[in-house]
């Protein structure tokens, strides 16, 4: 494992969390693409004035609600890298940390100055 976590439990646990939230997040684009599709096919299908109508607004809804999906999913995807970049940081600063306070100690040295 190249990442610097505590337990590998606790990477798993952030890993599993981030894979669910990509498939939801896949599983809506697919569905609004498929949704739109069908839509658009119905549109064509249908001569009615009412049914195409209310397929546009369908569509309409579809196009204002895509960008908040994507700059949610976005969102979610940085906030893994930073949760995953703040655990790779900790131990350094842990080490930088006692190396100042002269608190590490190596093996066959009694202290370090």
């Amino acid at each position: 494992m190249d990442m610097k976590f505590k337990t590998t439990k606790e990477y798993k646990k952030l890993k599993k969390e981030f894979i669910i939230m990509n498939f939801v997040f896949v599983s809506i684009y697919f569905a609004i693409l498929i949704i739109s599709g069908l839509c658009i096919v119905f549109i064509i299908w249908s001569l009615n004035v009412g049914d195409i109508i209310g397929i546009s607004g369908c569509l309409m809804l579809f196009v204002v609600l895509l960008p908040f999906v994507i700059m949610d999913h976005i969102s979610e995807v940085k906030e893994f890298k930073v949760t995953v970049f703040k655990k790779q940081l900790l131990p350094l600063e842990n080490i930088v940390g006692k190396l100042g306070e002269g608190k590490i100690l190596r093996s066959g040295d009694d202290k370090i100055e």
